[in-house]
């Protein structure tokens, strides 16, 4: 957030799953906002067993396949200043552990399907994570998959809990492609990909009356 007077508040990005069993503990919201986004996409290819041909060339197979990586940086040397007894007791370690979360299963789960395989189950699907999603101003809340979090601890307290850490996420957004109908996710990028159509459209006729014009003074 800016600090001069009158200056518009800077809203902050969030990475949120949506879990009903434990809402609280799958909400990060970024204490400072990442210098830059990285993202790279890549045009998706056809099935495994299609076989490519000539007549393919200008095919689309779907929307592209589109990675993300990030920086979040914690830290609790405000937090600590002002005597905040979270921070004090452990430092960043809940941040921390609220981004991790979003890579586990829910213990209730875990030990449900422990006792079911106790009691003779057969079969047990794997566990299906809830729906994450990355918020990123108005413009921009896609469905994502969290690859990786490489975490940094660069500062500790007496106790040794972290209180500076910088957090490097790698992502893909699922598009309708990757998601079912039914899933809340599938809408969610539809939307998303309405967004950029507009966008592009606003573009194209912002660069034709720019060409128009230049046409007309010479």
């Amino acid at each position: 957030m800016s600090g001069f007077p009158g200056s518009p508040r800077t809203l902050r990005g969030a990475v949120v799953a949506v879990d009903s069993s434990g809402p609280l503990s799958r909400l990060v919201v970024f204490q400072y906002n990442p210098d830059q986004i990285v993202r790279t996409l890549r045009p998706r290819g056809p099935a495994p067993a299609h076989q490519v041909s000539a007549a393919d060339a200008h095919r689309l197979w779907g929307a592209p396949v589109e990675t993300i990586s990030l920086t979040v940086s914690v830290d609790a040397t405000d937090q600590l200043e002002h005597g905040d007894p979270m921070a004090a007791l452990s430092g960043v370690a809940p941040q921390l552990a609220a981004l991790e979360m979003l890579l586990y299963p829910g213990t209730a789960t875990v030990v449900e399907n422990a006792a079911m395989l106790l009691a003779g189950t057969i079969e047990i699907l794997p566990m299906e994570s809830p729906l994450t999603l990355l918020i990123w101003g108005p413009g921009r809340a896609v469905p994502i998959r969290i690859e990786s979090l490489s975490i940094t601890e660069q500062a500790f307290s007496p106790e040794l809990f972290p209180t500076l850490a910088s957090v490097q996420m790698s992502a893909q957004i699922l598009s309708y492609n990757d998601l079912s109908v039914s899933d809340p996710g599938h809408a969610l990028f539809l939307v998303h990909q309405v967004m950029k159509e507009t966008m592009a459209l606003a573009a194209g006729a912002a660069a034709a009356v720019t060409v128009a014009g230049g046409a007309a003074g010479v």
